[in-house]
């Protein structure tokens, strides 16, 4: 994946980035009757991420110490990267978390990052998972190894996607819910194939299978849970070819668009947010209104990230 242009954020979205025009409207066709989960809404803050900021605040004097202060008051979205994450007591579960903000007198929302799959991370290998397709001798994933990977996908299903929709399904209805699924996944396999650990059968096979599995759990079983589809960032998925990659991808699996949502970006490496620009397609799928110099002191077109002259329209999410 292209090296990000600083560290990771978290931005959940309704619609995909101006990168991925065509699949704007595909996601504002397959949501369109739903409402946003995000409008009006109170967004729960985890005590424990508030009590994290205690030591620095103490020791800190100014400009900083108003800003911690007002830093620890934000809210965040909680990565689930584990099974032990799912049930037990703390707000450090999703159990937890939800049976906390559900009990407020006005039930907050709560983000969740659905981040287990088998092989996970296969390009950066920065997130190695708990869930392998087969296991080295060091005890991590062998991404490289032949197979199906049917134990780890067996796994995955029994023991993290089942698990997971078993504790949405007792608070479905008490507070709003919104699931980002599988950060990095799908762009890993669709743009990444000539690495061997992303190109690997096994692990081509868990992404597909795996997703399409969670997300046909929670939507059918836990319909009031909004769903989004990790889609990368324009740095990553805003060239036209590699943009089709991923359709192709998205458009294979069969999936329940007509239930999802919609899309998230800049969830896992991230780009400047910008200003939308008007949608004027110079071939197929790309936005060229920003293209060879057009429209350059329009500040849509801003490009800290040196986009435009690689010829990735993607200079912004928006």
């Amino acid at each position: 994946r292209p090296p990000p242009p600083g560290p990771s954020q978290v931005v959940p979205a309704s619609g995909m980035a101006c990168a991925l025009q065509a699949l704007v409207s595909l996601a504002v066709t397959v949501g369109a009757t739903a409402r946003n989960p995000f409008h009006n809404q109170r967004f729960y803050v985890n005590p424990v991420n508030e009590r994290a900021f205690d030591s620095s605040i103490a020791t800190a004097g100014g400009t900083v110490k108003r800003n911690l202060r007002k830093m620890q008051k934000l809210p965040s979205a909680y990565w689930i990267d584990k099974k032990s994450k799912i049930w037990g007591n703390g707000t450090r579960t999703v159990e937890g978390i939800l049976r906390e903000a559900a009990s407020k007198a006005h039930p907050e929302l709560v983000v969740f990052m659905w981040y287990d799959l088998p092989n996970r991370d296969c390009d950066a290998r920065a997130s190695n998972g708990e869930i392998c397709c087969t296991r080295a001798h060091n005890d991590l994933c062998d991404y490289v190894a032949p197979g199906d990977c049917s134990a780890g996908i067996e796994e995955y299903k029994a023991e993290y996607v089942d698990r997971f929709v078993a504790v949405l399904k007792v608070f479905e209805h008490k507070l709003p819910v919104v699931l980002v699924i599988e950060p990095d996944s799908l762009a890993n396999i669709a743009t990444n194939t000539k690495h061997p650990p992303c190109g690997n059968v096994a692990t081509q096979t868990a992404y597909k299978e795996g997703v399409k599995y969670a997300v046909d759990r929670v939507t059918s079983e836990v319909p009031s849970v909004s769903v989004y589809l990790d889609a990368a960032h324009g740095g990553w998925l805003g060239w036209e070819n590699t943009m089709e990659k991923f359709m192709r991808i998205i458009r294979s699996m069969d999936l329940p668009l007509h239930k999802i949502r919609g899309f998230a970006t800049n969830v896992a490496n991230y780009q400047p947010l910008g200003i939308q620009c008007p949608w004027c397609p110079d071939q197929g799928y790309r936005n060229g209104y920003c293209m060879n110099g057009k429209h350059a002191s329009d500040p849509c077109c801003e490009d800290p990230c040196d986009m435009l002259s690689q010829w990735n329209f993607g200079n912004n999410e928006l």
